[in-house]
C-alpha cells in the first residue's frame, strides 16, 4: 500500500489496517512538526504549544503549576524552559516526538492512557537522553516489548513506571534488561 501524504512517516503498520476516521486525520494535523515555529519561538515553547494542542499539560522552570491551557502560555517573546509534561489521555503520536528534539530541560514524562505512544514513540526519547529522570508509561496499549526495552538508552533515568500494558508479551524478562542497562533507576511496574 502506498501512502502519499506528508504524515506518511506516521503511520505504522498497525494504525494502517485501523480505518481511519476524520479525527484520525485531524490527531496527524496535531501533531505535526512546524520547523518555523520552532526557529522563531524555540524548541520548548513549540514543545509545550503541541502538548497543549494535543489536551496535555506542561510545567516550565521556575513555575509552580502545570498549564493545560493554550491562551494561557506566557507570551510569545517570554523565553521559557520546559521542565515537565503530562500527555495524560492526549492524542500525540510518533511522528510529533521530533518536538522534544532540542529540549534541553525536560526531566518528567507522562503517557497515560495514550492510545497512540507506540514503540516508535518510546524510540524517539532519545531526544531527552541527556535530561530525562521521571518517566510513566502506563495504559499506552500500542507499546511492546520493544518498546519497553529502548527506554534502556535513556541512562540519567532514576524513576521508571510502567504499568498496565498490555501488548507487553515479557515484561519480566523485558524489566530484568532495564535493571542491568538502569542501575540507578528505581522501576516500578504496579
Amino acid at each position: 500500500m502506498s501512502i502519499s501524504s506528508p504524515f506518511s512517516r506516521c503511520l505504522s503498520p498497525v494504525i494502517l489496517q485501523q480505518s481511519r476516521s476524520l479525527f484520525y486525520w485531524i490527531n496527524l494535523q496535531f501533531n505535526a512538526l512546524d520547523i518555523d515555529r520552532i526557529k522563531k519561538l524555540g524548541p520548548d515553547r513549540t514543545c509545550a504549544e503541541w502538548i497543549l494542542r494535543n489536551g496535555g499539560s506542561v510545567k516550565f522552570m521556575n513555575f509552580t503549576e502545570y498549564s493545560s491551557d493554550y491562551n494561557e502560555l506566557p507570551p510569545e517573546e517570554t523565553i521559557v524552559k520546559l521542565k515537565e509534561v503530562d500527555a495524560s489521555h492526549t492524542n500525540i503520536m510518533h511522528c510529533g516526538f521530533e518536538h522534544f528534539k532540542g529540549c534541553k530541560y525536560i526531566d518528567t514524562l507522562i503517557f497515560h492512557k495514550c492510545f497512540y505512544v507506540n514503540d516508535e514513540a518510546l524510540v524517539s526519547l532519545h531526544y531527552l537522553k541527556s535530561s530525562l529522570k521521571k518517566l510513566k508509561v502506563s495504559c499506552c496499549p500500542s507499546v511492546t516489548d520493544k518498546g519497553v526495552s529502548s527506554l534502556a538508552g535513556l541512562k540519567h533515568l532514576s524513576s521508571l513506571n510502567l504499568c498496565e500494558l498490555q501488548s507487553v508479551q515479557k515484561l519480566d524478562e523485558t524489566i530484568e534488561k532495564l535493571k542491568s542497562s538502569l542501575p540507578n533507576c528505581k522501576l516500578d511496574c504496579t
